[in-house]
């Protein structure tokens, strides 16, 4: 099982959050895919500083007023500022809107939107009003709904089993409302976190777990129960915006497996290999057979032809299947081919995590295809060939001192 595991000595907020997702390893385009998505001309920066002498991320989200989703953020912000506003409902149906018709991943959407309603819900118990009636102060600006949404992505995108999290340091003092001052943690971070939540204050007196978080924590099911043995494949820093005298400012993040022995394979799924063998077809029929086992859900399929000793000619199929779906195909394949038997087994496997990034040479500007294990370990790196090929025939340069030095450029700047 892949756990996540969150160490939050002080807090958390979503810009740690992010700062830690991203220093685990989330590749930062698909954090920047993210904002690109919702179009509404946000911006993420992710830079790399050291805190108290650890390596850390720090997130920033800002709005470019020269694009012409500006009016859409002014329109949003409206919403989110106007406290006298009659329609309230409207601000929890825009976002809904918002996120719904984007090209998300569909686990994200559904993350981001339980968490605004999570946010929506406590609000409205805490205020003592219908959801429909609420003002949604937790929520003030833009850059909630951008931090929420590049953290929904993130989380889908390192597909963790089962969230776990530190005792939290919640904070304490009063902090100033538009109406008014309310303690820390506020009441509808309380009303969030529930019962289960191992809280305490410690540093300086200031809200240390924001009520998005809370909510975002609600949506993940964190289980506030004490962390399994893991085997650690990856940890993240995610820096906040302040540096305190008596308290690291960061969010530590660490990823691993549960294990029942000493193996430290880093195997992170089950995949089923499903083979039959049936009479031998043409090409067409084979090509037709392919066809209709990927539109069942076959992740990879193949063909190849049998000869026996009783001089019989046979063809045989390898499928490899998620194993929900395995049944399935066996069905599948008992009907389609009508053969007597399907042989099939279980196998690990580990993805080779990809990810684009551009590297900056004589020539200009050449992506780089990167693969990383889940140790974070870089394992190869692939210069665009087409861009190379280009760069070699313009320049009478051989392709392959341009991929070297692409290369060496690549990790010259790593390190």
């Amino acid at each position: 099982m892949r756990i996540g595991y969150l160490d939050c000595f002080a807090g958390m907020s979503s810009g740690r959050f992010i700062g830690a997702l991203a220093n685990a390893g989330v590749p930062e385009q698909i954090l920047q895919d993210a904002v690109d998505a919702l179009d509404i001309g946000a911006r993420l920066e992710l830079v790399h500083i050291k805190r108290n002498n650890i390596a850390t991320v720090k997130a920033y989200i800002s709005f470019d007023v020269s694009e012409n989703q500006f009016d859409i953020s002014q329109d949003f912000k409206s919403f989110f500022e106007d406290n006298q506003t009659e329609n309230h409902k409207q601000i929890l149906g825009t976002i809904h809107a918002l996120i719904s018709n984007t090209y998300l991943p569909s686990k994200a959407k559904k993350l981001i939107l339980q968490t605004f309603q999570n946010l929506a819900e406590a609000t409205a118990k805490v205020s003592g009003l219908p959801i429909e009636e609420i003002s949604f102060q937790e929520v003030k600006a833009l850059n909630t709904i951008v931090s929420v949404t590049v953290c929904c992505v993130a989380c889908a995108w390192l597909k963790i089993d089962q969230w776990f999290i530190s005792p939290l340091n919640v904070g304490s003092g009063i902090k100033k409302k538009s109406r008014g001052f309310l303690p820390i943690p506020s009441p509808v971070t309380l009303e969030l976190i529930g019962n289960d939540a191992l809280i305490y204050a410690s540093g300086p007196q200031k809200e240390l777990l924001t009520p998005t978080c809370a909510a975002l924590l609600k949506a993940l099911k964190v289980n506030y129960q004490p962390c399994p043995p893991i085997l650690i494949s990856r940890i993240g820093y995610g820096a906040g915006r302040m540096e305190y005298d008596n308290l690291p400012n960061f969010l530590r993040l660490c990823i691993g497996t549960t294990t029942k022995d000493n193996n430290t394979q880093s195997a992170i799924g089950e995949i089923v290999i499903i083979e039959a063998e049936f009479t031998k077809s043409s090409q067409d029929a084979l090509i037709e057979l392919q066809t209709q086992l990927y539109a069942h859900g076959a992740k990879f399929v193949y063909t190849v032809p049998i000869y026996s000793v009783f001089n019989q000619m046979s063809d045989k199929v390898v499928i490899f299947s998620l194993p929900e779906q395995a049944d399935a195909m066996r069905r599948f394949l008992f009907e389609r081919l009508k053969t007597a038997y399907v042989h099939w087994r279980v196998e690990k496997y580990e993805n080779l995590i990809h990810y684009d990034e551009n590297v900056i040479t004589p020539w200009g500007k050449i992506k780089v295809i990167i693969g990383q294990l889940l140790n974070n370990q870089i394992v190869s790196v692939v210069p665009d060939k087409v861009m190379c090929q280009s760069i070699a025939k313009a320049h009478d340069i051989s392709i392959i001192e341009i991929e070297e030095t692409v290369k060496r450029l690549f990790f010259s700047g790593k390190n």
